[in-house]
């Protein structure tokens, strides 16, 4: 199990969800009773002739630190936590990956989409390459449609996608000062994307749609089992094992259960870092219909006790 996290990275881009990402990186941090540390990346435009950062020859390196730190401050106002403002300049992603690999355990806090301070990069390109790389949890939040958003307070309803692979266990330590208190409810969803994964006892003695059914039932219980251990803080946890697409199948309980949190796994890939399984976290970040949390696979790349099972 991994350990309990010991700080919190928040991604402050001064768009218009900046508060919005704040205020769950405030909540986050206080209820786990660690420090917060708000991270803005300057990006760095390169001159054409020369191989210098444009704003380096005007001397505006200061003026640019001052300036996001008070406005950091501003965000930061009467806030009830231990907080650290960090500027960075350079590429987001590396930046970013440079700051947080230097902390314990941490998760990141970030939006779905919005605009870097200098208007350069998408925030959701910088969310799905950090989802890549970074050997940490990150929250991506999805501000809602004109309504307030209280959500900082507690996630109520969370999606769970459990593959074989099981990284989703590693929600455990996290999961708790997500959903704050027992009336909060978790949904797990298992997608059997391929017939008779798992050998069924004397599969030849039975029907295909009864070995189906056996699998199905298997990996139900098994999920039943693992999450009441796993996340003792809710009530019983809803399982939904079914034939389908993974992240079809997550986004339509998401939907039909008003979920406004999605968990998913990340895979890693060899020496070329993280790359998103299936493409299935690549499509919850861009067609969710409310936040996600990524979770990494470990640095070992292997989850303890295996998969759904």
């Amino acid at each position: 199990m991994p350990q309990a996290i010991q700080s919190v990275v928040c991604m402050v881009d001064f768009s218009s969800f900046g508060s919005l990402v704040v205020g769950h990186g405030v909540a986050l941090a206080r209820r786990a009773g660690v420090r917060l540390y708000l991270i803005h990346v300057v990006h760095d435009p390169q001159d054409g002739l020369h191989p210098t950062a444009v704003f380096e020859r005007g001397g505006d390196l200061t003026h640019l630190t001052a300036a996001a730190r008070r406005r950091i401050g501003a965000l930061m106002t009467h806030a009830p936590v231990d907080w650290e403002a960090v500027v960075r300049f350079g590429d987001t992603v590396e930046q970013t990956v440079a700051f947080v690999n230097r902390l314990p355990p941490s998760p990141v806090v970030s939006a779905s989409h919005g605009v870097s301070g200098f208007r350069r990069l998408f925030i959701g390109t910088v969310v799905e390459r950090l989802t890549r790389v970074l050997n940490r949890p990150m929250l991506v939040v999805k501000p809602t449609d004109g309504e307030d958003d209280h959500r900082a307070n507690g996630f109520r309803r969370a999606v769970i996608g459990c593959d074989r692979h099981g990284y989703w266990r590693h929600l455990a330590p996290l999961l708790p000062l997500l959903q704050p208190d027992r009336a909060s409810r978790i949904h797990l969803v298992h997608a059997m994307e391929r017939p008779m994964d798992i050998v069924v006892p004397d599969a030849d003695a039975k029907s295909y749609g009864q070995v189906q059914q056996a699998l199905q039932d298997r990996l139900e219980n098994g999920l039943c089992k693992q999450a009441r251990r796993l996340f003792p803080h809710v009530g019983a946890p809803a399982v939904w094992v079914a034939p389908g697409v993974p992240q079809e199948m997550v986004m339509h309980v998401a939907r039909e259960q008003n979920a406004d949190m999605i968990a998913v796994g990340v895979h890693r890939s060899g020496g070329m870092g993280r790359w998103i399984s299936g493409s299935t976290t690549e499509a919850l970040l861009r067609r969710s219909p409310c936040s996600v949390l990524t979770v990494p696979e470990p640095a070992g790349g292997k989850s303890e006790g295996g998969g759904t099972g």
